[in-house]
Parts: structure tokens; C-alpha cells; sequence
């Protein structure tokens, strides 16, 4: 459970620093609609990491009381 907790945040961090550098390119997007798709999918992912972190930690509060 905690190399889940562990993968989840790592993929949060990951994600999260896509996104940041996503973001500014939107400004100026080179691609166009490719790097919507991509910085939406970003987005996903980093809200299903984040969820699934709390909830692991919630899972593994309970546990060790």
C-alpha cells in the first residue's frame, strides 16, 4: 500500500510539472489543437493521482489506528 501511496504522489509530481510547462505554451501554441489534447490529459491525470493519494493516505490513517 505505501509503494502505491509512493507511485501516486510521484506521478502527481510528474504531471504537475507538465503541466506547468504546458501551460505556457499554450500562449503561444506551436501545434495547436494537439497541445489542448495533451494539456487536458495532463490535467486528468494529475486529478486521478491526486484523488487516489488522498484516498490511499485516508486508507492508511485508518488502518494503523
Amino acid at each position: 500500500m505505501n509503494k502505491v501511496l509512493a507511485f501516486s504522489i510521484s506521478g502527481m509530481g510528474i504531471t504537475g510539472a507538465f503541466l506547468i510547462i504546458s501551460v505556457a505554451l499554450l500562449f503561444n501554441p506551436p501545434i495547436g489543437n494537439v497541445l489542448k489534447i495533451v494539456t487536458a490529459g495532463s490535467t486528468t491525470a494529475f486529478v486521478i493521482f491526486a484523488i487516489s493519494a488522498l484516498v490511499l493516505r485516508r486508507r492508511l490513517d485508518e488502518k494503523s489506528e
